[in-house]
Formats: structure tokens, C-alpha cells, sequence
């Protein structure tokens, strides 16, 4: 067998490497940047919009989509054809957007899919670093509560799926527990052995200040979604402990792994 991981070199598409060359799983990479590739596999030199080069021969798929739109996922899927495809989509899929429209494209091309559901990931809090150096950090909706989830739980996920039988499953991969944003903060400065707080900043300033690169409209979604969490947390699934047979990693190990 041989898995073709795209998105090799970030958050959970290195750990979905390492767990598939520790199951002794023949692993290729897609990777913009030949220096940046992981050690010990294949690695394909390109970009996920023109697969085809990758795709030769391989028998699943790891799936990263990283644009805000679906435009050319049918061009990107058609070397995939009747292959396994683990898609890392977002819980917002089952009301359409990107998520959905690439969810759709994925089950055009394969019965072997595997949506993996992400509520968000933990590894989103890394925008806040430059901020935690000064010990406040600013932004929207302190208390909307979140079940983010650490990168190496949804790649424990994407392993299993690739490696075992998944097919037409959807998974809604998350934390053990729903969390404010300023208890986030607040264990990132606990990790860091120092005091961060958080200081609430006017909806229109953030949907302002994250316009410039996640575009006004997909910025504006991400604010209002985090003004409903406020009353409505995101849920918790059991998911990951169903399927990888360990439990979900709070965030508090997650920000002692990424800044302690």
C-alpha cells in the first residue's frame, strides 16, 4: 500500500506522515518545497491543483484542500479516481461553503471516502504568539467556547482511516471539552510560566484585522461563528477515542507542547 499525504509539511500532515511510517506504510508527499519534505519518503514536487505526478500508482490519499474556494477540486480529484480519499473537512461542511462543495466533489470520484470533521485546531491559537509575548492578547468573543482539537488526534484519526476500513464514514473530530478563548489564553501563560490575559476587541476591528488574509467575506463568517459559541459552545464528539482508541488531548497539553 502506498499513501499519498498532501499538506506533508504542516500541522497535521507531518504527524499523519510519522504515523504512517511508524505502521510501516509506504508514504509519498506533495510538497511545494523539496528542502521542506520530510525525511524517509517519497516526496513529489508540485501543487495539490495539478496532483497527477503524485497520484501515479498510489492507493490512498490524505486530502488537504487549503483554498477558501472549491474552484478546480474536480481537475484536482480526477487522477483519484476510485481511490481512498481521507478528506480533512470542517463540522461547518454539513451547511455547504468550501467544506461541503469539496466534500461533494470527493464523493463524485470515490465510494471510499472518509470525511474527518474538524470543529477547529488547536494549532490556530499560533496566531496569537506575538501577541502572548507582550502578555495581552486581543481579539473577539473571549468567552465563545471551543472543542479544538490537537493536530496529532486528527492525524491519529487520518491514519486509522487510511490504514483501515472507514469507508462513507464522517467523523466529528474534536477536544475533550469546550473552552473560552480567554481560558485558552490563560493556559498558554500557565504553560509559559507567566500571566496571559485576554483583552475583548470590537467585532468589526477583528473582522477589520483578519480581512487582510482571510478575505471579507470568510472573515466575517469566522466572527459571527465565534459570537454564537458564546451561548452555543461547539460540541463534543467521541470520535477520537472511538476510533483511536485513546482519548482526545486537552488543550492544556497542547499549549505545553507548543510553548512551554
Amino acid at each position: 500500500m502506498t499513501v499519498l499525504v498532501t499538506g506533508a509539511t504542516g500541522h497535521t500532515g507531518r504527524h499523519v506522515v510519522a504515523g504512517l511510517r511508524a505502521a510501516g506504510v509506504g508514504t509519498r508527499v506533495l510538497v511545494r518545497d523539496r528542502a521542506k519534505a520530510p525525511s524517509g519518503v517519497e516526496v513529489v514536487q508540485g501543487d495539490i491543483t495539478a496532483p497527477s505526478e503524485a497520484a501515479d500508482g498510489v492507493d490512498a490519499v490524505y486530502l488537504l484542500w487549503p483554498l477558501f474556494a472549491a474552484d478546480g477540486i474536480a481537475r484536482t480529484l480526477e487522477p483519484f479516481q476510485g481511490r481512498k480519499i481521507v478528506y480533512l473537512s470542517a463540522m461547518s461542511a454539513e451547511h455547504g461553503g468550501v467544506w461541503g462543495d469539496v466534500e461533494a466533489a470527493v464523493e463524485r470520484v470515490t465510494d471510499d471516502w472518509t470525511f474527518l470533521r474538524v470543529t477547529g485546531l488547536a494549532s490556530n491559537a499560533l496566531a496569537w504568539a506575538q501577541q502572548v509575548g507582550t502578555g495581552v492578547v486581543r481579539a473577539a468573543y473571549g468567552q465563545a467556547k471551543r472543542s479544538v482539537v490537537h493536530e496529532r488526534d486528527v492525524a491519529d484519526m487520518a491514519v486509522r482511516a487510511l490504514t483501515e476500513d472507514h469507508a462513507k464514514q464522517t467523523y466529528l473530530v474534536t477536544g475533550p471539552e469546550a473552552i473560552a478563548q480567554a481560558e485558552q489564553v490563560r493556559l498558554i501563560g500557565e504553560a509559559l510560566g507567566k500571566p496571559v490575559t485576554w483583552e475583548e476587541q470590537p467585532p468589526e476591528e477583528a473582522i477589520a484585522q483578519l480581512s487582510r488574509y482571510l478575505g471579507a467575506d470568510f472573515a466575517a463568517s469566522a466572527v459571527h461563528h465565534w459570537a454564537s459559541l458564546v451561548e452555543d459552545p461547539e460540541p463534543v464528539s467521541l470520535d477520537v477515542p472511538r476510533v483511536t482508541g485513546h482519548p482526545a488531548r486537552p488543550f492544556a497539553e497542547w499549549a505545553r507542547e507548543h510553548f512551554s
